[in-house]
C-alpha cells in the first residue's frame, strides 16, 4: 500500500490589477542586482584614472568609498525594512521628508539614469564595432531595444539577466585575482610583479594624503548603483528580509572585489605604468602573459555595459512609475500588464534613451557633455536626503517610543557624519577646477527642477493634493 501523500493544491494565484507591480524577485535577484549596481565598467576602465591621481595609497580611497555607500545602504535598509511597502528610497524620502523634496530627486535621479541609457548604448556600440563593424548610430538602439526586451518581458527576467551578468563579472574579477596571486607567488608557471611594487615607486602614499581624499568623489561615481536593489526589493517575495540580506553583505563584496582586485593590480604593474582611460585589469593580464586578454577583457567590459544598460532602463522606469503614482507625472505612466510590468514607463525610458543616444552619437563634445555633466553630481544630493529621511523618521519612532528592527549604528551621530561626508565631497568638487562645472550644472538642474515644482503649486492655488504614505 502506497504511502505517498498527494501534495495539497497550489492557492491560486490572484491576477494582478492595472498599476500593481508583480513580486517575483527572489533574494538571490536582489543581491545580484545590489553587486551589479557596484560592479561596472567604472572597475574594469575607470579605476585607471583614480590609480594615477592617487598611487597605491588609492585602497584607502576605495575603502573610504565604500563605507560611505555601505552607511547609505543601512540607513536605507532600517527605512526599508521598517516600511517595506512604501516602495524605493524615493518614496522614503517622500515620507521622511516631503513630497517636493521627492518631485525634484526623483526627477534628478531620472535624468541621472536616463543619461546612463544613452552612455552604455554608446559605449556598448564601440566594443562591438571590433567584432561586428555595425555604425554606433545603429548598434546603439539595437543595445537598448534588446535589453527592453528582457524589462518588458517580466521583472524575473530582468532579475534573471542581472544575475548572471553580475555572475559572470564575480567569476571574471576572481579568477583575475586568482592568476594574479598566482604571478605574485611564482605558482603554475606564472611569474610577475612583486608585492614591494606597493611603495618602492615614491612610496605608498606618493601624492599625498590630500590625494586619497581628493579621488574618492571620482570614485563613488563608481560604486553608485547599489541603492537599486531597494527598487528591486519593492518587486521582490521578501522585500524586507531581501534587502536586509543585501545590506549586509554588500560592504564584503566591495572589499572583496574593489580591494582585492586593485591591490593585485598595484602589485603586478607599478602604478605608474597605468594609464588613464585604458583598462588596469588588461595591462595587468598582458603583464602576467594571459592569452587573449583583450578579448577576455572586451567580453566583461562589454558584459559591465550590458549589465548596467539593463539596470538603467530598470531604474529609470520605476523612478518614473513612482513619480506618476504620486501624480509628479503623467499617470498613464503607472499602466502595467497582467504580468505587473509597467510597460509604458519602460517604453517611455527606452524611446528617449534611445534618441539622447542617438543625438549624442551627432554631437558627444556639445549636447551629450553638457547632459552628463547635468545630471553627473545628483545622485550626491540623493544620497544626503536618504540620510537626511533616516535621520527624520528614526527621530520620529523614537519620540512614539519605537524601535526599528533594523538600526543604523550610532545614531543619529553616524547619519550626521555621513551626509557631513557626502557635503564634504561636493565642496571638494567645486574647489577642484574639472569637477566644479559637473557641479554647479547638477546644481542649476535641481533649482529648475525646483521651480517648476514652485509652478506646479502655484496652479494648484497655491498647494498640492499629496497622496498620503501609510
Amino acid at each position: 500500500m502506497s504511502t505517498h501523500k498527494p501534495h495539497p493544491p497550489k492557492t491560486p494565484v490572484a491576477p494582478l490589477h492595472d498599476g500593481e507591480l508583480a513580486h517575483t524577485l527572489e533574494r538571490r535577484h536582489v543581491v545580484m542586482i545590489s553587486i551589479g549596481g557596484i560592479i561596472g565598467a567604472g572597475l574594469f576602465v575607470g579605476s585607471s584614472a583614480a590609480i594615477q591621481e592617487a598611487g597605491p595609497a588609492v585602497l584607502f580611497s576605495y575603502i573610504l568609498a565604500g563605507l560611505l555607500i555601505f552607511f547609505i545602504m543601512r540607513m536605507l535598509g532600517e527605512l526599508v525594512i521598517e516600511k517595506p511597502e512604501v516602495g524605493s528610497f524615493l518614496n522614503h524620502i517622500r515620507r521622511g521628508v516631503s513630497h517636493h523634496v521627492a518631485f525634484v530627486l526623483g526627477w534628478s535621479y531620472w535624468l541621472f539614469w536616463i543619461s546612463a541609457i544613452a552612455a552604455e548604448a554608446i559605449a556598448g556600440s564601440k566594443i562591438l564595432y571590433d567584432y561586428l563593424p555595425i555604425p554606433p548610430i545603429i548598434m546603439g538602439p539595437l543595445l537598448v531595444l534588446s535589453m527592453m526586451a528582457t524589462n518588458l518581458f517580466s521583472v524575473k527576467g530582468y532579475g534573471e539577466f542581472e544575475f548572471w551578468f553580475a555572475l559572470i563579472k564575480i567569476i571574471t574579477i576572481s579568477i583575475f585575482i586568482i592568476f594574479g596571486l598566482s604571478a605574485l607567488f611564482h605558482l603554475f608557471g606564472y611569474k610577475a610583479g612583486k608585492v614591494s611594487n606597493l611603495w618602492e615607486y615614491n612610496g605608498f602614499v606618493p601624492n599625498g594624503f590630500i590625494a586619497v581624499f581628493a579621488v574618492i568623489p571620482t570614485i563613488l561615481f563608481t560604486v553608485t548603483g547599489s541603492e537599486v536593489a531597494t527598487i528591486a526589493a519593492a518587486e521582490s517575495d521578501k522585500p524586507a528580509e531581501n534587502v536586509a540580506y543585501a545590506c549586509k553583505t554588500i560592504i564584503v563584496r566591495v572589499v572583496l572585489f574593489y580591494i582585492a582586485s586593485i591591490g593585485v593590480i598595484l602589485c603586478i604593474v607599478p602604478w605608474q605604468k597605468i594609464v588613464p582611460g585604458a583598462s588596469p585589469f588588461l595591462d595587468a593580464l598582458n603583464t602576467i602573459g594571459v592569452p587573449g586578454s583583450s578579448t577576455i577583457m572586451a567580453f566583461t567590459i562589454l558584459v559591465a555595459v550590458l549589465s548596467c544598460l539593463n539596470s538603467s532602463i530598470y531604474a529609470t522606469s520605476r523612478t518614473l512609475f513612482e513619480l506618476a503614482e504620486y501624480d509628479d507625472a503623467p499617470h498613464w505612466l503607472v499602466h502595467t500588464n497582467h504580468r505587473g510590468v509597467p510597460q509604458m514607463a519602460i517604453i517611455t525610458a527606452s524611446a528617449i534613451g534611445i534618441a539622447l543616444s542617438l543625438i549624442s552619437t551627432i554631437s558627444p563634445t556639445v549636447f551629450f557633455s553638457y547632459l552628463l555633466s547635468c545630471a553627473g553630481s545628483v545622485v550626491l544630493a540623493v544620497y544626503i536626503m536618504i540620510a537626511y529621511a533616516q535621520i527624520r523618521v528614526r527621530t520620529e519612532m523614537e519620540r512614539k517610543n519605537q524601535k526599528p528592527i533594523f538600526k543604523m549604528w550610532l545614531f543619529p551621530y553616524l547619519s550626521w557624519f555621513t551626509i557631513a561626508c557626502f557635503v564634504a565631497v561636493i565642496i571638494a568638487m567645486l574647489v577642484n577646477a574639472e569637477s566644479r562645472k559637473q557641479i554647479l550644472l547638477s546644481a542649476l538642474t535641481i533649482v529648475i527642477l525646483a521651480i517648476c515644482r514652485f509652478v506646479m503649486c502655484l496652479r494648484n492655488n497655491g498647494r498640492t493634493e499629496e497622496k498620503a504614505i501609510e
